[in-house]
């Protein structure tokens, strides 16, 4: 699903799935339903692998990235209760635009929210991440030819002295941090 082509199948009321669905509906500041896009050009779905328009953001970042677009950077918003790490795709394009050479920059709610969620996102693990689809958690795993060196690159990607928190983790917490994880 996706706000061009809907957004899925809704699930049984009263379900958890069914919470995610609506929840991932509507804007989470404003309450608003996100409004569908109302051209008639035809949307290419996972079913149609090599046209899909939701499985390309290597090839988009990478796109953007060479396009010579002056400062292009990846920025990186991250949500209050830090859920984009538990996003496959989500931590998958972390990764790639590090790999790929994109600079990338990061937004988030507080320090305090970093503070709550710091155990968390020193055991970050790609393997335990979620996606709307299992067969997309699967594609993102079959890409990743070693998860323990991923994981620890994620690590220092997220906790490194060049990493997304460098401002927000002082340098013995990131020592600590990457001595448990190498």
């Amino acid at each position: 699903a996706s706000i061009c082509g809907g957004f899925g199948p809704r699930p049984a009321a009263g379900t958890p799935e069914r919470r995610e669905w609506d929840a991932k509906r509507v804007d989470s500041v404003t309450g608003g339903e996100f409004p569908l896009c109302q051209c008639s050009e035809r949307k290419y779905f996972n079913s149609d692998r090599e046209e899909c328009e939701l499985n390309k953001f290597e090839d988009m970042m990478a796109h953007m990235f060479s396009s010579g677009v002056a400062n292009f950077t990846h920025l990186v918003v991250v949500d209050e209760q830090f859920a984009l790490f538990s996003r496959a795709w989500c931590v998958a394009e972390l990764v790639e635009a590090e790999w790929s050479g994109i600079p990338q920059s990061i937004q988030i709610h507080s320090e305090h929210a970093v503070d709550l969620h710091y155990d968390s996102l020193s055991s970050l693990d790609v393997q335990q991440c979620a996606a709307s689809r299992p067969e997309d958690k699967e594609e993102i795993l079959d890409r990743i030819m070693d998860i323990g060196a991923f994981n620890t690159h994620l690590q220092w990607l997220i906790f490194g002295s060049s990493g997304l928190f460098r401002d927000c983790v002082d340098a013995e917490n990131r020592a600590a941090i990457l001595g448990r994880v190498v």
